[in-house]
């Protein structure tokens, strides 16, 4: 209890007092839009495609950071939410992949990766700023994904046009975010599509105890990267499926069967690495601070003592930049960090964990 109760503060103050401050600070520019990188000194990097999965990754940040009582979150959520709706959907009802600095758009094609995203944000905009666009946008946003992107083999198409190999991700991050309009606003819809995730996963991307990423049309095992098992995914799915437990009564025991997996198999030096065979055996002993964000965040929904280890482990190395607040992604095998800048994207991953920490006894 103590370790945790200091783990909770340096997470709060480094969160609270550096990380939330800076990136609603220099993390977009006025129009609302996030920018896609910081660079080590704190400098927005501009010039790079502004993903939609980014955007609405960084509107649930700072609605999360708004329930969880920062006052300062409200204004750029909303702000994001905005943008993203006035320029982000297509005549179809699904939505763009990209835009430039300027909002024009430089990628059209509808992406299931970053549709996932857009219905998680919808449903944290729902749930925290209570914006009364939020749950019809979903619903048709929903829609348009079954009408247009539905695959013959099941699940949905990744992309459109198609392409190959099939990847077990953008369907993990449906469930995602079904389950969070599950949470918030119920309705058979959502409840529907997450069990289209919940049987791939059961048919298809669960393979000899543990989750394969990449497949062929049928769903069979891409012969080229079928092998590849990323342990921070075994961790994601384990924290999902014991979110699905009402949806799937199994689910509990296959997300502790893939939390042991990831466990056993998946850490070397204490932190989790990229990719692992069926073996065990390290594909990429590097390291991403998303996987570990993971393990912790599913480490302490089972009450594993090490979950706070791994939470200080993260402050003391991936987050311990010149100017606080920013973070290092990467590390190669040989634990050099590999990055120029820090990625929006990863502050999603560290508000899940952080926000399970500081939740514990609240």
């Amino acid at each position: 209890m103590i370790a945790r109760a200091a783990a909770q503060t340096r997470v709060s103050n480094w969160l609270f007092d550096h990380a939330l401050p800076l990136w609603a600070d220099r993390g977009l520019d006025a129009e609302g839009r996030f920018f896609e990188q910081l660079d080590f000194g704190g400098r927005p990097v501009v010039g790079q495609r502004r993903r939609t999965r980014v955007q609405a990754r960084q509107i649930y940040v700072f609605c999360e950071a708004t329930a969880l009582g920062w006052a300062g979150g409200r204004g750029p959520a909303q702000a994001g939410l905005d943008c993203l709706i006035a320029s982000g959907r297509r005549d179809d009802g699904l939505w763009i992949g990209a835009t430039d600095d300027k909002g024009a758009v430089t990628d059209a094609a509808p992406d299931l990766y970053d549709l996932a995203f857009v219905l998680f944000a919808l449903a944290a905009a729902h749930r925290v700023l209570g914006d009364p666009r939020a749950r019809p946008l979903a619903l048709q946003t929903l829609e348009a994904i079954d009408r247009e992107m539905t695959a013959p083999h099941g699940g949905w198409h990744e992309a459109l046009p198609p392409r190959l190999p099939r990847r077990q991700n953008p369907h993990m991050h449906m469930l995602e975010a079904m389950l969070a309009w599950q949470a918030t606003a119920a309705d058979p819809a959502f409840a529907r599509a997450a069990g289209v995730s919940l049987d791939l996963c059961r048919r298809h991307f669960m393979v000899d105890g543990a989750i394969r990423e990449y497949f062929g049309e049928d769903w069979r095992l891409d012969p080229h990267q079928g092998r590849v098992i990323e342990p921070g995914h075994l961790e994601e799915w384990a924290w999902l499926l014991r979110q699905a437990r009402t949806l799937d009564p199994a689910a509990d025991d296959a997300a502790k069967a893939l939390h042991r997996r990831a466990m056993t198999q998946g850490r070397r030096d204490g932190f989790v690495v990229r990719e692992i065979d069926p073996t065990g055996a390290p594909l990429d002993a590097g390291r991403r601070l998303w996987a570990q964000t993971e393990a912790a965040r599913t480490g302490l929904s089972f009450g594993d003592d090490g979950a706070v280890d791994l939470i200080d482990r993260i402050l003391d190395t991936h987050l311990a930049t010149a100017v606080p607040g920013l973070w290092i992604d990467s590390y190669d095998a040989d634990g050099r960090p590999q990055d120029r800048a820090a990625p929006a994207s990863s502050l999603y991953h560290l508000m899940t964990a952080f926000s399970e920490l500081l939740r514990l006894d609240a």
